[in-house]
Parts: structure tokens; C-alpha cells; sequence
């Protein structure tokens, strides 16, 4: 009996003994398969890292500010895929020293055109590379070898006075000496420098002086000069004659009149195929209009208020004289643009006879028929007027030479303080560009660096996904993977 017993004994510790060989070897299996795995993941993330680290830069960066501040716009991916000549960029500061945005802007350009080559020149070790470009230190020197042109732009410039790629604040930097980046220029910059090295045409602007004109606004002046258009200013009284190189003469706003001499020589520099464009607010200088009236426009006394086509969310501001303009689908200047413009008590015209019977006037920008001509608070009239037209004569005897005649009645067109995203820039371009047949602008506008504008575009669906949906999908899978490994 007793040795029964001990057999039993025996015979269960040998069980324990072997069900604790075999709960140790499947430890052991599972802790070979934990390493075996963990390795593998590791390997993973190593070779993964690598791929990443391969790509180049920029190329998984995703720009999700409102502005569009770190990408290059579809105007220029758009215009750098039709570059057919060579460009190179020589940028002659140290690379590391560099505003990393305006880095990586630099070298998108690289990417997206094969045209486009980009080196770096240190000029503290290469000082006689400042004298080679005639460039100085923090410069960028774009040049076009098919056409000898050579562009030369500033890492740096003081916003409203200087071009720069980055743009600082005028007040702090004259007066206290402290550059504060407020916005950015660097694709407006370089885009409208390799259009210009690359082009084969020029084209000459000359701004009428003498008749208390205003200035042109920073924008507009931004706009001409990233259009690669040459200016130059000239007085009808002091040079006694228009340049033979005017191809358009702009006049901002008069706010005195032309003498009968200065009058006598604008009608005949159009009536020889000139380009005049005039903004007019006032239909009290009798000769300006004498002007217009000859080509069919007649300006009209009294200030735009449309009771059709305004903006209601500055009605309490502006009440009924803030408005967006019709703007033509058949002309050229309007027939593209998608966005409203923004205009605030502008002046009006109306049609007329033209005395130039060959003239033809073609009005690219007016109210709605609803539209009241207001002098006083007892004085207005209903009716639809022009707010911009041009006024063409084609002289079919000589080789088809045409004379333009531009009048825009609504000088806030050109209003600094209008939002780029309303179309204003975009008309005032397009209808000078009208006058160059063959001019092919590529504008792109200063983006503002200020840090409260700055916002994700769609922040409720970035909000939802980063706070709710993707935390809620890792719980959701970990519920499930911790479900599935229980019931193992």
C-alpha cells in the first residue's frame, strides 16, 4: 500500500515536472517570437527612416496656413512648366546662414523646372564674386545665358519702399533699426525675375506728371514692376512732347486740368496709334474730358451707389455705395477673372458718339441697371453706368495700327487697402496689359507674415480629425487587437 502511494507520488511529480518543462518552452518560444518580432520592427522603422530621410526635401511637407505661405502657387508651378530657355540662381550668401523658408522656396523652383539651376557662393570666401554678378553680399543674381539678361534681387527689403524676398517693417526699421519680417516676396520675386531674363520683349510705361496725379498705390506699382514693364515719368509742359517709346501713358486721378496744348498733343499721339490710360474721378476738368468725350465716354457728376450690386456686410459703413461691378465675359480684361472686385464711391460714365468715328467703345466694367447717380441727398438718377471701358480706332491703311483709350472712373481700383482676394489687381493688370499685344504677365502678390492672419485652412475638420477621429481610431484598434488576443 505505502508503495502505491509513492508511485502515485512519483508518478505527479513527474507530470508537474514535465507540464513545467513544456510552460517553459513555450515561454521561451514566445519570448524568441517577442524578439524575433521586435527586431523586425525594428529593422522596419530603421529602413524606413532611411527611405524618408532619402526623399527629397519639402516633397512630403504639406502647407495648411490660409495664405499659402511655404508653397509655390499653380501660377508659377503653371509658367515654370512651359520654361524653355536656361536659368541659373546664384545666391551669394552662406547657405546655412539662410532664412529657411526662403530656402526652401528656393529650391522648389529647382524641382519644378529642369531649366532651373541653383548655386550657392559664399562671398566671405569668394569676395571676387561680388564684383563678377556686380551683386553684393545677400543678393541673388538670376541670369539667362540664351538672352545675356541678368536679374538682380534682396534677400531683404523694407516693405512699401525696397524689393526684397523677405519684406520688413518700414516703422521699426527706420526708427529703431530692428527688421521685422512682416511679409514675404520670395516667389512674386523670383517668378517675375525669371520671366524677365527669359523674355525677348520690353515695354515702356510713361506716368503723366504735372496735374496733381496720386501716386499709383504700392500694389499696383508691385504689380508693374513684377510685369517686367519699364517706367519712367513725364511732364507735357516741361517736355513739350510725348517719348517716342511710349507704348502707354497712365495718368492717376487728375486733379487739375490739361492745358489746350497738352490736350492737342495727347489727341495726337492717339490719333498715331498711342495708348492713353486715365483714372478720372471728377467730371469738372473740362479738357481731361474733352479727352474721353472724342473716343465716346462721358464722365458723369456725382458718386456710384448700387442698390443692387453692393456689399452688405459694409452697408453700415458704406451703405449703398460699396459695390461689386458687373464684369464683362466678352472682353479681355474681365473675361477671365472669377472673383468680385471691390469698389468704394466710385464716379460713373455713360456712352456717347464718338467723335473719332472709328473709335469703338467697349465697357469692360459697369453696375447693375438698379444703380443711382447720387450729387445730393435730393439729386440722384436711376440708371446703369460704365466704370471702366475702353475706347479703340483701328487704322486699317497702316498695317493695322490701333490706338486705346482706357478710362476707369473708379479710382479705389487701385486702393492699397483693398484684399488681394478681391479681383482689383488682376483689372488694373489685364487692362494694361491690353495695351502690349504681346505681354505675358505672371503676378504673384506679397503674402503677409502677420501671425494673427495666419490660420489652418478648415480648422474644425483639422480640429475633429487630430483631437477626436485619430485617437479614437487608435483606442478602437487596440480594443480590438487586446478582444482578439483573449480569446487565443
Amino acid at each position: 500500500m505505502k508503495d502505491h502511494t509513492n508511485t502515485e507520488k512519483n508518478a505527479a511529480t513527474e507530470a508537474r515536472t514535465e507540464k513545467s518543462v513544456r510552460a517553459g518552452s513555450v515561454k521561451k518560444k514566445h519570448g524568441i517570437y517577442a524578439a524575433a518580432v521586435s527586431a523586425i520592427v525594428i529593422a522596419i522603422v530603421i529602413v524606413f527612416n532611411l527611405f524618408v530621410s532619402s526623399i527629397p526635401e519639402g516633397t512630403l511637407e504639406f502647407d495648411i496656413s490660409d495664405k499659402g505661405l511655404y508653397q509655390i502657387t499653380q501660377q508659377s508651378v503653371d509658367y515654370l512648366g512651359t520654361l524653355d530657355k536656361d536659368v541659373s540662381i546664384v545666391v551669394l550668401s552662406q547657405e546655412a546662414a539662410m532664412d529657411k523658408m526662403i530656402l526652401k522656396i528656393i529650391n522648389n523652383y529647382v524641382k519644378l523646372s529642369p531649366h532651373i539651376s541653383l548655386q550657392f557662393i559664399d562671398p566671405v570666401v569668394n569676395p571676387s564674386a561680388l564684383e563678377t554678378y556686380g551683386a553684393q553680399e545677400n543678393n541673388i543674381v538670376v541670369t539667362c545665358s540664351d538672352t545675356g539678361k541678368t536679374r538682380v534681387l534682396k534677400l531683404g527689403g523694407i516693405y512699401g519702399y525696397e524689393d526684397g524676398l523677405i519684406l520688413y517693417d518700414a516703422q521699426a526699421a527706420y526708427t529703431s533699426g530692428q527688421y521685422k519680417p512682416v511679409a514675404i516676396d520670395a516667389e512674386g520675386q523670383l517668378t517675375s525675375a525669371i520671366n524677365g531674363v527669359t523674355s525677348d520683349v520690353s515695354h515702356k510705361l510713361y506716368y503723366l506728371d504735372g496735374h496733381g496725379e496720386s501716386p499709383l498705390g504700392t500694389m499696383a506699382s508691385d504689380a508693374i514692376s513684377k510685369s517686367n514693364i519699364e517706367t519712367a515719368t513725364v511732364s507735357l509742359s516741361k517736355d513739350g512732347s510725348i517719348p517716342e517709346d511710349c507704348e502707354l501713358l497712365v495718368s492717376v486721378n487728375p486733379t487739375t486740368d490739361l492745358t489746350g496744348e497738352e490736350l492737342d498733343l495727347l489727341l495726337t499721339y492717339l490719333k498715331n496709334g498711342g495708348n492713353v490710360m486715365v483714372f478720372l474721378s471728377s467730371a469738372d476738368l473740362a479738357n481731361f474730358n474733352t479727352l474721353l468725350e472724342t473716343y465716346g465716354l462721358q464722365m458723369q457728376t456725382g458718386i456710384i451707389a448700387d442698390q443692387e450690386n453692393y456689399y452688405k456686410i459694409y452697408a453700415q459703413q458704406y451703405s449703398y455705395f460699396c459695390i461689386f461691378p458687373n464684369l464683362s465675359t466678352s472682353d479681355s480684361i474681365t473675361s477671365g477673372i472669377t472673383s468680385d472686385a471691390l469698389l468704394r464711391h466710385s464716379s460713373g460714365m455713360l456712352e456717347t458718339t464718338p467723335l473719332r468715328r472709328g473709335a469703338v467703345v467697349s465697357p469692360f466694367m459697369t453696375t447693375s441697371d438698379k444703380a443711382l447717380l447720387v450729387v445730393d441727398e435730393n439729386t440722384m438718377t436711376e440708371g446703369q453706368y460704365i466704370l471702366g471701358a475702353t475706347s479703340v480706332e483701328t487704322f486699317e491703311n497702316t498695317d493695322d495700327t490701333e490706338s486705346r483709350l482706357t478710362v476707369i472712373a473708379a479710382t479705389d481700383l487701385l486702393s492699397d487697402d483693398i484684399p488681394t482676394a478681391y479681383s482689383n489687381m488682376d483689372i488694373f493688370l489685364n487692362a494694361v496689359n491690353a495695351n502690349f499685344g504681346d505681354a505675358q504677365s505672371t503676378v504673384i502678390p506679397t503674402k503677409s507674415l502677420d501671425v494673427g492672419a495666419i490660420k489652418m485652412s478648415h480648422p474644425i475638420i483639422w480640429g475633429a480629425l487630430f483631437i477626436a477621429v485619430i485617437p479614437l481610431a487608435f483606442i478602437v484598434g487596440g480594443l480590438v487587437y487586446w478582444s482578439r488576443r483573449r480569446k487565443r
